[in-house]
């Protein structure tokens, strides 16, 4: 292309934000989740697979974890200001910085998963958008460290994720942007994860 206007790699639309979330609010927000009567086995489109996907999830948004007590309202309520946050330096990032004029259009998100990987845990190389699913961008927030493993990983491992406490990652959802987390060797990991359309 003329001016190199499509001259870009895939890692620049890969973005990394670095304490978005302050360790007291992860802390508040584990502590929420992490015992809730709604987590159960997180499945993929495809259905259970325990051998592709391992991992406790929480649906935070659903009626019957905001129903929990007030709480649990609110909580849901600040993650989308989070996540709506986290998703704004996104697409700052690409136009501003790294000067990429083509950036999805945003409506809406899929509300938020709380993810518990206790050791052993994992999810396989992906990609989150498929069939009847009109997934633009994803957003994963870290909520704690003091573990090892988890390491979120890109495009068979040519690009490696390392996540703080309330660090965030934004990525496209399509099949361009193959990502894994590794199995968790030592100790638990807590995320939060959302798919803008």
């Amino acid at each position: 292309m003329a001016n190199g206007e499509f001259n870009h790699r895939l890692s620049d639309y890969i973005v990394v934000i670095r304490g978005l979330v302050p360790q007291e609010k992860c802390n508040e927000i584990i502590d929420l989740y992490k015992n809730h009567d709604a987590s159960e086995w997180a499945s993929t489109t495809s259905g259970m697979n325990l051998d592709f996907r391992k991992v406790k999830q929480v649906w935070i948004s659903s009626p019957q974890v905001t129903s929990s007590g007030g709480k649990f309202v609110k909580a849901d309520r600040d993650i989308f200001a989070i996540m709506g946050n986290a998703k704004n330096i996104y697409l700052n990032t690409l136009t501003e910085k790294r000067n990429i004029s083509h950036v999805p259009h945003i409506n809406s998100d899929e509300g938020y998963q709380f993810l518990h990987y206790s050791e052993g845990y994992y999810f396989k190389e992906h990609a989150d958008d498929s069939s009847g699913m009109a997934r633009v961008l994803t957003c994963t927030l870290n909520l704690n460290s003091g573990y090892e493993g988890g390491l979120f990983r890109f495009l068979r491992g040519e690009f490696d994720v390392s996540l703080g406490v309330g660090d965030a990652v934004v990525f496209p959802s399509n099949f361009m942007f193959p990502h894994e987390v590794t199995e968790i060797t030592k100790g638990e990991r807590f995320s939060i994860v959302t798919w803008f359309h």
